[in-house]
């Protein structure tokens, strides 16, 4: 029986995400099987054989996007697939952890955006204290930025400021850093010769 042709491209970004989604799905060959038809992640009937409906379904694939489920504990289908970009779907995954503040549900890496934080910071700010103390402690007033102190290390590197008494105080621990590296090498050379 000869193979079918597809009406659309076969060698495009959109066949390759039609088939990827088919074999992580379809096939326990595939390494992600376990994730996916393993745990009951489906194709629709209309997109299992039929490249050109996935194509009529979905349109041509935007640049840099790829295929995502808006609900990944469900399946496949048109209603529950769309193109989107890797943020979007970093954002997506099942194992997010999502936390709901002031009627705002969002994950937990997206909350440290909007705060501007480091995602790391606020995964240790959760660690201590409940979403409540963690999102609305005054640390977290404007990009949790800290008051600008002349002569600091937050005031010269975090800051920017580069005024007379900040850049004299960088000026100071880059020597004081200088000298305690030269004593530590010296008193390696030291202790090699005593041997």
């Amino acid at each position: 029986m000869p193979r079918k042709k597809w009406t659309n491209p076969s060698g495009s970004r959109e066949y390759f995400a039609w088939r990827s989604m088919r074999n992580r799905c379809l096939s326990k060959k595939n390494t992600a099987w376990e994730n996916y038809g393993g745990r009951g992640i489906t194709v629709c009937e209309r997109w299992v054989k039929d490249y050109d409906a996935f194509f009529s379904d979905m349109g041509p694939c935007p640049e840099r996007m790829t295929l995502d489920r808006i609900d990944p504990e469900k399946g496949y289908s048109p209603e529950n697939c769309r193109w989107a970009d890797w943020t979007t779907q970093a954002n997506n995954k099942r194992t997010n952890i999502k936390i709901e503040f002031e009627g705002q549900t969002k994950t937990a890496a997206q909350w440290a955006k909007h705060f501007g934080l480091k995602a790391n910071t606020l995964f240790k700010r959760l660690e201590r204290m409940g979403p409540e103390k963690a999102f609305t402690s005054e640390n977290l007033v404007e990009k949790n930025a800290m008051p600008l102190t002349h002569g600091t290390r937050s005031g010269y590197d975090r800051h920017k400021c580069r005024c007379d008494i900040c850049k004299a105080a960088n000026a100071k621990r880059h020597l004081d850093y200088m000298k305690s590296k030269n004593k530590s090498a010296i008193a390696g050379e030291i202790a090699c010769m005593e041997r």
